[in-house]
């Protein structure tokens, strides 16, 4: 599939997933929730394509965590907004 030009290579899509959780991670640390909320949501949807793009099972088990993780913030992320009144 990597063969493709219109199709990003799964090491190109694993950088562009790190990088938007990076700036989820920065963004919720200056607690800007929604937009860190924006950001996690777009890294999860990469991994979850890239998941069923990876061959070897401990690669994607390491995929799968990293994305329940982010997922969990993000319901964190959701409640709080939900507490606050702003969803």
């Amino acid at each position: 599939m990597d063969d493709y030009p219109d199709v990003p290579s799964s090491k190109a899509m694993l950088a562009t997933a790190l990088a938007k959780a990076n700036t989820a991670v920065q963004l919720d640390s200056t607690q800007s929730y929604e937009f860190a909320r924006k950001y996690y949501e777009e890294s999860c949807g990469l991994l979850s394509k890239l998941i069923n793009r990876v061959p070897k099972k401990e690669d994607r088990d390491k995929l799968i965590t990293i994305r329940q993780t982010y997922l969990n913030r993000i319901e964190q992320l959701k409640a709080r907004c939900i507490s606050r009144g702003s969803s």
